[in-house]
């Protein structure tokens, strides 16, 4: 059980440094587990948060679907690229890092509300919405950072793996919450 727990703290210890830009996707633990807990957990959070602002249920399937597709994608990437061994730990490294923010992000977007009517804006949401973009452009880089890693590419070019992950990510979402009749 001691075990356990201390690699569990490494691991939190490496997250914490893949967001300071003091680590790679290499220095985390390869661990399918791992990913699969964290596409739970990041499931589960996402179904929270769609759910409370209305969504249905279509459309929580899909944006979890999109998030596969997005992966499917980074694997397809690191494939062309001859790096295919780094997936797990790469995917490892942006799933837990994008759940870290989620977290941190989720009470601001419940405060400042959604759909947010800009005659009745207040000085606090306004703030946190400055916040929370300024958390997009901090897990932006951690992305790219991730993704210029493990793919051996200048930071161009992991933005835009960043870029392409995550329009695929959206399309996939749209596509499939139409697919499925969600409105």
């Amino acid at each position: 059980m001691t075990s356990v727990v201390n690699a569990s703290l490494r691991t939190l210890a490496r997250v914490r440094d893949l967001c300071l830009f003091r680590a790679g996707p290499q220095d985390l633990p390869y661990s399918p587990r791992g990913v699969v807990a964290l596409l739970v957990a990041g499931a589960a959070l996402e179904a929270f948060f769609d759910l409370h602002q209305g969504s249905g249920f279509a459309v929580v399937v899909a944006a979890n679907l999109g998030t596969l597709v997005g992966l499917g994608l980074l694997h397809t990437m690191l494939r062309w690229r001859g790096k295919a061994e780094r997936f797990v730990q790469t995917a490892l490294a942006l799933l837990a890092t994008g759940l870290l923010f989620e977290i941190l992000v989720l009470p601001l977007l419940l405060y400042v509300g959604h759909p947010v009517d800009p005659a009745a804006v207040t000085g606090a949401q306004l703030l946190a919405a400055l916040l929370l973009f300024l958390l997009l452009l901090w897990q932006a880089g951690i992305s790219s950072q991730i993704l210029r890693r493990a793919l051996e590419i200048p930071l161009a070019g992991g933005v835009l793996a960043l870029f392409a992950l995550g329009l695929a990510d959206v399309c996939a979402t749209v596509l499939l919450a139409a697919a499925f009749g969600a409105t």
